[in-house]
């Protein structure tokens, strides 16, 4: 990795460039790397051992990924209850990422679920507050149009966006 060398160049002599590597960073990094071990009590052959290290690192994604968005991390709870609802949601919010993964991918769709998170941010609800003579405030909510590609990933999905989210209209009296 680039963090580990300096890179020097003399502008006095063209063409010289010098490469020097701080070793002892390099191997304190080094011993930080790790090994996944599989233990399994079948018999696997290559793909078999691939395609389960595969599925552990898309089930680590998955949780990292959904976890950073429902901002469930660091996970200081002190009651049992709140753990077994966080492993919950945890375990709720893969078998979500896997679905749409699998969803997506019979599809055709070959991006990554950050992009695809991506993308699909900038799609939202708006609501619209009017304040009306009599006091009442008229709040209408409608989702907004997607563009060309969230459509194509909402089609991909099978989501019919216009049902999904019709307008609603709702009064407050203040």
């Amino acid at each position: 990795m680039i963090r580990f060398y300096t890179l020097r160049h003399d502008a006095g002599q063209p063409g010289s460039l010098d490469v020097s590597r701080d070793d002892k960073k390099h191997a304190q990094a080094s011993e930080l790397c790790g090994n996944y071990i599989l233990r399994t009590d079948q018999t696997l052959g290559a793909a078999g051992i691939w395609s389960l290290y595969m599925t552990l690192l898309q089930a680590e994604e998955g949780f990292a990924c959904h976890k950073g968005s429902l901002g469930l991390r660091p996970n200081f709870h002190q009651l049992e209850a709140r753990v077994e609802a966080h492993v919950f949601i945890s375990v709720l919010a893969y078998h979500l990422l896997t679905w749409v993964r699998e969803k997506l991918s019979e599809s055709g769709e070959v991006r990554d679920w950050k992009t695809l998170r991506r993308l699909l941010s900038t799609h939202s609800l708006a609501t619209t507050r009017l304040p009306l003579e009599d006091g009442r405030v008229l709040h209408i909510r409608k989702a907004t149009v997607p563009d060309a590609e969230q459509a194509q990933v909402y089609q991909r999905l099978g989501i019919d966006w216009k049902n999904e989210y019709p307008m609603r209209k709702s009064f407050v009296s203040i």
